[in-house]
C-alpha cells in the first residue's frame, strides 16, 4: 500500500529482517514519540516471534515475505536490515509501494544497482535514507564542517579500522559473498569509507587496492589497503583489517592550514580533535556521541521534505569506490570510479 502519511497520525514502521539490527531499529521507532512499528518480515519464525514481543507487533501482521507485507500493511516507511546483496530488491519494493525507506549500510553490493537506486529516488517523491551513523555523530559532523567553514579540503587522509571481524562472522551470512557481496571492506569498512568520502566532501576519481582473502576464491577479504585519489588532487589512504584482537577507529585529515583528527576504541563514541598551522592540538567543546537515533532523522527528513543524513549519493560514492577497490585487488591495476548514471 502506498504510503500517505501525514505527523498527525502515528508513523509506522515495517521492518525486514528482525535479528539483532531490525530489532535495534524497532526499539528506536517505539520511543519515538509519534512512531510504531506496524509489522515485521523475517524467515526465521523463531527469530519473528521474539522480535514480535519485543515490540509488540500483532501475529497478523508477522511475514515471511517482504512483498505480501508490504501489499497487506498500511504502512508509511520501510526499514531494511537484511543481508546487503538484498537491499536493491527491497529499495525497489519499497519505492514501488510508495513508502520512504530506511535502509542499512551498505546501499548494495553492485554499482549498476547503485546507478539504477539513485535515478529512482530522484524520480521519486520518498525519502531514501541509509544507516551510515557516522552521519549523526557529532565528531565526523563538527570535522565536515570544519572544512566546509574553510572552504576547503583535506589534502591528505589516513583511515583505518580494526577489529576481530572474521573470527565474529564465522558462520553467518557475513561470510558468504553471495549476501554480503564480499568481506569486511563491505561490512565494518563500508563506514570508514563512507565517513572518509563524506568529510571530504570531494569526488573520488580513481583507486589503487590491495586485499588479503580469507578463501581460496578471494571473495571475502580480511585485510584491505586502499589509495583512493580524488579529482581535486587529495589523497586517502585507508586500511581495513579484519584479524586484529581489538576495534581501533582513527582518522587524520590534513589540508594547508591544519587538520582534524577523530579517533576511538571499541564502540565507544569517537573522539574529535583539531591542530592548528602551528601544529597545537584542540579538543573542541562539544559533546561527543550520536546527535540523534537513525529513526528521529528519518522521520524528521520525511517531516520537513528535506534531504537524510546519508543518501543514495553518499551510497553511490561508496559502492563505486568499494567496487573499484575489488576489481583493483583482482587485477592488480589502478581502477577509475565510474560515477556516471
Amino acid at each position: 500500500m502506498e504510503s500517505t502519511y501525514s505527523a498527525d497520525a502515528p508513523f509506522r514502521a515495517g521492518i525486514i529482517g528482525t535479528g539483532f539490527l531490525g530489532k535495534a531499529m524497532g526499539r528506536e521507532f517505539l520511543r519515538h514519540d509519534r512512531a510504531t512499528v506496524g509489522a515485521l518480515t523475517e524467515l526465521n519464525p523463531d527469530v519473528l516471534d521474539e522480535a514480535a514481543d519485543e515490540l509488540g507487533v500483532a501475529e497478523e501482521s508477522l511475514y515471511e515475505n517482504y512483498e505480501r507485507m508490504l501489499e497487506e500493511e498500511d504502512l508509511d516507511g520501510l526499514v531494511i536490515t537484511t543481508p546487503h546483496a538484498l537491499h536493491y530488491e527491497q529499495i525497489v519494493a519499497g519505492l514501488e509501494h510508495g513508502v520512504h525507506v530506511l535502509c542499512e549500510k551498505p546501499l548494495c553490493t553492485s554499482l549498476e544497482h547503485a546507478k539504477d537506486l539513485v535515478r529512482r529516488v530522484e524520480e521519486s517523491n520518498q525519502t531514501v535514507m541509509l544507516g551510515y551513523q557516522r552521519h549523526l555523530d557529532t565528531a565526523f559532523r563538527t570535522a565536515r564542517d570544519y572544512w566546509s567553514e574553510r572552504d576547503a579540503s583535506p589534502e591528505f587522509v589516513t583511515a583505518e579500522i580494526t577489529q576481530d571481524w572474521i573470527n565474529a562472522v564465522g558462520g553467518s551470512w557475513k561470510a558468504n559473498a553471495e549476501l554480503s557481496g564480499g568481506g569486511q571492506l563491505y561490512d565494518s569498512g563500508s563506514h570508514v569509507v563512507d565517513a572518509v568520502l563524506w568529510v571530504m566532501d570531494e569526488t573520488p576519481s580513481s583507486v589503487t587496492a590491495q586485499m588479503t582473502f580469507h578463501d581460496d576464491e578471494e571473495e571475502i577479504d580480511i585485510q584491505a589497503g586502499l589509495t583512493v585519489q580524488f579529482e581535486n588532487g587529495g589523497v586517502a589512504s585507508i586500511g581495513v583489517s579484519g584479524d586484529a584482537p581489538r576495534v581501533s577507529e582513527a582518522y587524520q585529515f590534513w589540508g594547508e592550514d591544519g587538520g582534524t583528527l577523530i579517533d576511538g576504541h571499541e564502540w565507544n563514541p569517537r573522539r574529535l580533535r583539531k591542530v592548528d598551522d602551528d601544529g597545537n592540538i584542540h579538543t573542541p567543546n562539544v559533546n561527543q556521541g550520536t546527535e540523534l537515533p537513525k529513526a528521529d532523522a528519518f522521520i524528521e527528513a520525511i517531516e520537513t521534505g528535506t534531504e537524510p543524513p546519508a543518501t543514495v549519493h553518499d551510497g553511490l560514492l561508496s559502492t563505486a569506490v568499494t567496487e573499484a577497490a575489488y576489481e583493483s585487488a583482482w587485477t592488480g591495476e589502478r581502477v577509475d570510479v565510474d560515477l556516471d548514471y
